[in-house]
C-alpha cells in the first residue's frame, strides 16, 4: 500500500475537526479530529481479514462522542481521555470502548495539508477536453498522470465541475491519476465517471487522487467519485452519495457511502513536509599491554640455573557511542517555495481584478448602454471579486502552515 497519506493511510474516512453522519457508513477504518455525532453510523464491515478481537483502533475520536445505534463491527472504538461521552450506543462485536491517542491528529493535519499544496504545484502531463459536456482527461505516461482542473471553468470550456454531464480518464490502466482540482467552493453535478471509456470500478479508484488544496467548501450529491478525495481545509457535506478511497476533510457531514478502496498508488513524496532524523555510530578501541614474569628454579649438586619467562597479554577494549542529529531536510527551502507561490498566486490576482475594472470601464463607454447589461455586468464582477476573496483566505491558510516556525530557527 502506498503511504502518501502518512497518517490517514489506512483510514477510509480522516477529520480533522467534527464529524456529522447518519444513516450510512465506512466500510473501513474512520478517525475523527474534533467531535462525532453519529447516528445508525456502521464502521469497518469490510475490513478482512477481520484483526484479533480488541485490538486494531478502527474508530477514533479526539472530541466529544455523541453516537446512537450503528455498530464498529472491526475492533475498538478508541476515545481520547479528555472525550466527553454524550451517548454511546454503537456495537463492538469485536472489540470496545477504550481510551487512548494512537493517532497525532495535529501532525497529520500538518502534513496532510502541506502535501495537498505540495502535490498541486506539479506540472501537469496530461490534458483535457469538454466534449458535449463531458469532460474528457487524457494522459499517456505509464506511472504518473497529472491534471489540472479549474473547476469554474475547465478547459477553457466555461463550464464549470457542477455543470458536466460525465468525466472520462483516460490513461493506462495501471498509472496513478493525480487530478489536481483549484477552487474555493467546490461543487460535483450528478453524473457518471468512466475509465478509459467504460464506467469506473473501485479498484480502478485505488490508483486515482483528487486533490482540492484551495476548497473552502466541498459538496456532492449524487455522483459516485471513484478516487481518494483530498481536501484538509474543506468544510465537506455530502447527500446519498458514494467516495470510493481515502477520504480526508477538514469536516464532514451528511450521509455519504464510504467504500474501502485505499489508495495504492505512487505519488511523489512531499519532501518539504516530511521530518526525517538519522543516526551515526562511532566506535573507539583502546589497548592495555600487561606484563607478567615468572621463575623457575633448578638445583644440582654444583650449579644453579634459573630461567625466566615473560608473558605479555593484551586486552582490547571496544565502546560504541550512538549519537542521533537531525538530518538535514528541506524545511526552510518549503517555507522560501510556499512563500514564493503565494506571492505567485497574490500576482495573478491581481492580474485578474485589473482586468476585471477595465471589462467594467469598456463596457460603460459603450453607446445606448441599457440598465440590464450594467446589473449583469455589475454582477460578474462582483462574482469574480467575491472568488478572489475565498482565494485569498486559502492563502493566508496556505501561510499559517509554516507560522510557527517564521521565527524560529531550530524548525528550519
Amino acid at each position: 500500500m502506498a503511504i502518501n497519506f502518512g497518517l490517514a493511510n489506512d483510514y477510509n474516512v480522516f477529520v480533522f475537526g467534527d464529524m456529522s453522519l447518519s444513516n450510512t457508513d465506512a466500510e473501513g477504518r474512520v478517525a475523527v479530529g474534533g467531535n462525532a455525532v453519529l447516528s445508525n453510523y456502521g464502521v469497518g464491515a469490510s475490513i478482512l481479514p477481520l484483526p484479533p478481537a480488541g485490538t486494531d483502533p478502527s474508530f477514533v475520536v479526539g472530541g466529544a462522542v455523541n453516537v446512537s445505534g450503528g455498530s464498529n463491527a472491526c475492533g475498538n472504538t478508541v476515545i481520547s481521555p479528555t472525550s466527553t461521552v454524550i451517548n454511546y450506543t454503537m456495537g463492538n462485536p469485536n472489540g470496545a470502548l477504550v481510551t487512548g491517542t494512537p493517532i497525532d491528529f495535529s501532525e497529520a493535519e500538518r502534513y496532510l495539508k502541506c502535501a495537498s499544496v505540495f502535490w498541486s504545484t506539479l506540472e501537469a502531463n496530461g490534458t483535457g477536453s469538454v466534449v458535449f459536456g463531458q469532460l474528457n482527461l487524457t494522459g499517456t505516461d505509464e506511472t504518473l498522470n497529472i491534471f489540472q482542473l479549474d473547476s469554474a471553468n475547465l478547459y477553457g470550456s466555461g463550464l464549470s465541475l457542477g455543470q458536466l454531464n460525465g468525466i472520462n480518464i483516460i490513461a493506462p490502466i495501471n498509472s496513478t491519476i493525480l487530478i489536481n482540482v483549484s477552487g474555493a467552493n467546490i461543487l460535483y453535478g450528478s453524473y457518471q465517471i468512466f475509465r478509459n471509456g467504460t464506467t469506473a470500478t473501485r479498484e480502478n479508484a485505488r490508483k486515482i487522487v483528487w486533490n482540492f488544496p484551495d476548497a473552502l467548501t466541498w459538496s456532492n450529491s449524487t455522483t459516485a467519485i471513484y478516487g481518494s478525495v483530498l481536501a484538509p481545509f474543506a468544510a465537506a457535506a455530502t447527500t446519498y452519495s458514494q467516495i470510493n478511497g481515502n477520504i480526508i476533510f477538514d469536516s464532514f457531514a451528511g450521509n455519504s457511502e464510504s467504500h474501502n478502496e485505499l489508495f495504492e498508488g505512487e505519488l511523489p513524496d512531499p519532501t518539504a513536509c516530511l521530518v526525517t532524523t538519522s543516526s551515526t555510530t562511532s566506535t573507539t578501541t583502546s589497548t592495555t599491554t600487561s606484563t607478567t614474569t615468572s621463575t623457575t628454579t633448578s638445583t644440582t649438586t654444583s650449579t644453579t640455573t634459573s630461567t625466566t619467562t615473560s608473558t605479555t597479554t593484551t586486552t582490547s577494549t571496544t565502546s560504541t557511542t550512538s549519537t542521533t542529529t537531525a538530518a538535514p531536510h528541506p524545511r526552510s527551502q518549503a517555507i522560501t517555495d510556499l512563500f514564493e507561490s503565494v506571492a505567485l498566486q497574490q500576482a495573478a490576482l491581481s492580474h485578474i481584478l485589473n482586468a476585471e475594472g477595465e471589462k467594467l470601464q469598456k463596457i460603460l463607454s459603450f453607446e445606448d448602454l441599457r440598465a440590464e447589461t450594467i446589473l449583469q455586468t455589475n454582477q460578474s464582477v462582483e462574482s469574480m471579486v467575491n472568488a478572489v476573496a475565498g482565494l485569498e483566505t486559502v492563502l493566508k491558510q496556505k501561510l499559517e502552515l509554516f507560522e510557527a516556525c517564521m521565527c524560529d530557527d531550530s524548525h528550519l
